[in-house]
């Protein structure tokens, strides 16, 4: 699914640029239906690339497509996609790179939060986010990036890890250590794929404004016989830049980190907390 903009939608704020820094860029961006993926991927057709969205909720992430392509005019799909499994992998990439050419600028993040005490927490939550978070990261990460490899192009990979990648925290074992093993994951394949001109990062984000945060703020007073406003505060005063994050915040960090400017960059882990580990 392409389209092209004849008028930006009222909540386009930001100009596109006439060049952008991801100009001729195939990317894709899994996990598209969640609260990231779009913003994500949004930025990137914003700076000029051609963007295939992909996730199992195809009815969403169809809408979402949609709405980018009409507010930037930019080329983008829809993609219904498990990344657990490795022949619906390879045929996406087969697919898209039969339509737009090899997919060079890979971010897979998708992912399932697994919540809960480890002592209770069940086999089968934390099986899916092993599978989800981690196993499908490499499964996605590497069934594109042999097609990268064939082709001889250079491009990115970027992986979403979390603060808890860098740090566990009660209640967050399993997911915890899938995001750990996300940041062992990137700098194994930057690695692998340097003399192949690939570089492999990750992003953790903090505190991000998101609906999930806002269901969080509203658990939490509820528990705590105070008001989403109060707990949102209490939040953001551990926070040394005294705020959360936004959506936007992070996708320009996987543009820098897809772009030319970070051309010496591979291997890391960006934090994106407002400096809630130092502080």
């Amino acid at each position: 699914m392409s389209s092209t903009c004849r008028r930006r939608s009222k909540d386009d704020r930001i100009p596109r640029p006439a060049r952008g820094a991801l100009t001729g860029r195939t990317a894709l961006v899994t996990g598209a239906a969640g609260a990231l993926g779009p913003a994500i991927a949004r930025r990137f057709a914003l700076e000029g690339a051609r963007v295939a969205l992909a996730d199992l909720d195809f009815f969403t992430t169809k809408a979402v497509a949609e709405k980018i392509a009409e507010s930037t005019g930019a080329q983008v799909r829809a993609i219904a996609l498990d990344v657990t499994d490795a022949d619906e992998l390879n045929a996406a990439a087969l697919a898209l790179e039969q339509e737009w050419g090899v997919c060079d600028t890979i971010q897979s993040r998708s992912g399932r939060s697994s919540a809960g005490a480890s002592a209770s927490t069940p086999a089968f939550g934390t099986n899916l986010a092993l599978a989800v978070n981690l196993t499908g990261a490499f499964l996605t990460s590497t069934a594109f990036a042999r097609r990268l490899v064939a082709s001889g192009r250079t491009g990115t990979i970027t992986f979403t890890s979390s603060l808890f990648g860098v740090r566990g925290g009660r209640g967050n074992a399993a997911y915890s250590a899938t995001k750990f093993g996300i940041i062992g994951l990137a700098q194994s394949l930057a690695a692998d794929f340097a003399a192949s001109g690939i570089r492999v990062n990750s992003v953790c984000p903090g505190q991000i404004e998101t609906a999930m945060l806002d269901d969080l703020f509203e658990r939490r007073a509820a528990q705590n016989k105070t008001t989403p406003a109060q707990e949102r505060g209490h939040l953001e005063a551990r926070i040394p830049l005294g705020r959360l994050g936004t959506t936007d915040e992070v996708a320009r960090t996987f543009v820098h980190l897809a772009s030319d400017d970070s051309s010496y960059l591979t291997g890391q882990h960006i934090v994106l907390d407002g400096g809630w580990q130092v502080g």
